[in-house]
């Protein structure tokens, strides 16, 4: 690798180490704990593709200028987007916890909305001071990013009902993997979101397909969900 090359790849890991910083102030999801196979890993992918398009990610250890700007394109995009819709009640899940656990959570997502607040203020500041062509492919990537936002179905894909499925089996990949069949799957599926949402059976074995899930005797997954 080059010099140049070299000192390009710092700037851009270091908004990485910024940005994963921010996660690690949350709790992880119980349904993200653990090894996952080779078919989560691909859904995974599936899925951050459509939540940030303009992203284009791709399978490799080094995030890209375009990748980043267009990654915290998305995430304005989305904070814009709640600020933007009409006040809803507190879900009923976190009613439900007790006043301890309750000041825990809230206190936790200030922590995290803080660290990510700098953190973006910190990314553009140092994206805007590299060189003028991965400027460049920083913020073009940015703004489209933060012009397509989730609430709008005719500039996203978050809508689709691949989308809406893919979710379904992620929170849930645990018993996917003890299902038999792909008959067994959409039928599953069909549980939880309607019947021409889900589709026929051919149209789950497709996506099954695409993602390398297979239904049988298999070894014990070793792989973990890692970066793109």
């Amino acid at each position: 690798m080059s010099v140049r090359a070299q000192q390009s790849a710092v700037w851009r890991r270091r908004i990485v180490r910024w940005l994963n910083a921010c996660e690690s102030k949350l709790p992880e999801p119980a349904f993200l704990k653990g090894e996952f196979p080779e078919w989560v890993q691909r859904l995974g992918r599936e899925l951050m593709r459509t939540l940030l398009p303009e992203a284009k990610l791709k399978v490799d250890p080094e995030w890209s200028a375009r990748e980043l700007g267009a990654v915290i394109g998305h995430q304005l995009a989305y904070c814009h987007t709640l600020d933007e819709l009409p006040g809803v009640p507190t879900s009923r899940v976190f009613r439900k916890l007790d006043k301890k656990t309750r000041e825990r959570a809230v206190k936790q997502i200030k922590r995290f909305t803080e660290c990510w607040a700098l953190s973006v203020q910190r990314s553009l500041a140092l994206a805007a001071s590299q060189s003028y062509p991965e400027t460049v492919e920083f913020f073009t990537a940015f703004a489209k990013a933060l012009n397509r936002k989730p609430t709008d179905a005719d500039a996203s894909n978050f809508h689709r009902s691949t989308t809406r499925i893919y979710w379904i089996m992620l929170l849930g990949w645990r018993s996917v993997e003890r299902l038999r069949s792909v008959r067994e799957l959409q039928q599953g599926l069909c549980r939880y979101l309607d019947s021409y949402v889900v589709g026929d059976v051919k149209r789950v074995e497709k996506m099954c397909q695409r993602l390398g899930l297979r239904f049988g005797p298999r070894g014990r997954p070793t792989k973990n969900v890692g970066r793109l």
